[in-house]
């Protein structure tokens, strides 16, 4: 997951949980709320009502003909639908209490009313009276419910949009950290890396994007060191070798010579031809990492397999190996060098067949897919280790002990030649089943 997404969904998680948390306890504080303010509703209908009773007399509240010093005196009223009442009762002289507002369930008129309800008592006429005030506690939970029902709509609209605009704005603020990736993989190569400093107000992404330009003005410089090593090296090396050659040959024409130095003069000569191979290997990689191998060809790559074949025929009938060519749909590729392509399609064959087992098979496809011409070579050899696959471009690595002359040179060429034709060589391999190399061209395009 990207770093602009790990970010935006944890500033989205913790204010979730903040404004979840409030959603939680807000419906308990609407409901102290909603309580005290029927409280203080109750309350002021107490004044109301004690100002009432001293205003007139009891018997307006008590039903003419009973006995207000009697202790079953009683007034009640409330409203049609049983949300507020007001009772008025005589109670016996100790029975008195001081002044509660609690909720309780009430009968009225044969409901039971879950209501909350002030209690007051008080004197008239040397009698004890208890003044009961009481609102019905439905609509709080009616009040509760909506409540709710509102917090789950707020919580999810909330949720929504902090993701939308968190995810905004780091990515506006990460845009920097992007440009930097992007310079990372613009290029392939350290000489053609982009030391133009990203514009930011960012301290820490300024000093990101001026520390790997750094590292990369080390790479380049040690990289350019190498081909230029290897370059001068090469040439160097072939003068001193072909003297040598020639001075061999030379002495093997006089015929003065033994059998036996003959001999080992012959073996000279096949080693400093290895030695040779080796230098124009590397002569030819140094070239195609400096750019100076022309690209002003047009290259049927349907058409190069058939080629390898009838190169090649002669190593596959000693080693009874069976090769088939699949072109298929053919693919001009523009520009290109003909003489690379044939080089790293003649390896990665020459490789199969190193590899590969006796009366072993050998088969070199083409197909389009997926906006890529890509080309397999399959064979039925040893395969690689998993280990060993990430390392098999390297140069001078060899891990498979075959009996043939290998200097780990044949797949680090194929890599170099693809890279130069801005291709990329992909690698399955199963071991003691087999190996599948493919080169993947880039269709026009795509």
């Amino acid at each position: 997951m990207k770093l602009y997404y790990k970010l935006a969904l944890i500033n989205s998680f913790t204010r979730i949980l903040i404004v979840a948390g409030f959603l939680i306890f807000l419906p308990n504080i609407i409901y102290q709320a909603a309580v005290k303010h029927i409280d203080s509703r109750l309350e002021k209908k107490e004044g109301k009502m004690l100002r009432l009773i001293h205003n007139k007399t009891m018997g307006e509240f008590i039903a003419e003909g009973t006995d207000s010093t009697k202790a079953d005196s009683a007034f009640s009223d409330y409203t049609v639908f049983k949300e507020n009442f007001v009772s008025i009762e005589a109670v016996k002289q100790g029975e008195e209490e001081g002044d509660t507002i609690v909720t309780s369930p009430r009968d009225i008129d044969s409901v039971i009313v879950e209501s909350r309800v002030l209690r007051h008592f008080f004197h008239y006429n040397n009698t004890s009276y208890l003044l009961e005030i009481g609102e019905s506690m439905e609509y709080v939970k009616d009040l509760n419910v909506i409540m709710r029902e509102i917090s789950l709509y707020i919580l999810i609209i909330i949720i929504t949009l902090t993701v939308l605009i968190d995810l905004g704005i780091t990515q506006y603020l990460l845009r920097p950290l992007r440009k930097i990736e992007a310079k990372l993989f613009a290029t392939r190569r350290p000489e053609k890396f982009d030391y133009n400093p990203v514009i930011t107000s960012t301290t820490d992404f300024r000093y990101l994007d001026n520390t790997i330009s750094d590292m990369m003005h080390k790479i380049q410089s040690a990289f350019l060191i190498e081909k230029e090593f290897i370059a001068n090296v090469s040439h160097e090396l072939l003068t001193p070798v072909s003297i040598l050659q020639t001075r061999l040959e030379n002495m093997l024409a006089t015929g003065t010579l033994s059998e036996e130095a003959e001999i080992k003069i012959i073996e000279s000569q096949n080693t400093l031809g290895r030695l040779k191979q080796i230098i124009r290997s590397l002569l030819l990689i140094s070239q195609i990492e400096n750019n100076q191998a022309p690209k002003e060809d047009k290259v049927d790559l349907a058409e190069l397999p058939k080629e390898v074949s009838a190169e090649i025929e002669e190593r596959l009938t000693g080693k009874h190996i069976t090769l088939e060519t699949n072109p298929g749909e053919s693919f001009i590729l523009a520009p290109a060098n003909r003489s690379l392509l044939f080089t790293m399609f003649f390896n990665l064959v020459n490789n199969a067949i190193k590899y590969n087992k006796p009366n072993g098979k050998i088969s070199i496809s083409c197909s389009k897919a997926d906006g890529f011409y890509n080309v397999m070579v399959k064979d039925t050899g040893i395969g690689i280790a998993p280990e060993n696959i990430k390392s098999i471009f390297y140069r001078f690595k060899k891990f498979n002990a075959s009996g043939e002359e290998s200097y780990g040179l044949g797949l680090p060429m194929v890599k170099t030649i693809a890279e130069f034709h801005n291709a990329e060589v992909k690698v399955e391999s199963v071991v003691n089943e087999g190996s599948t190399f493919t080169v993947s061209f880039k269709l026009p395009g795509a």
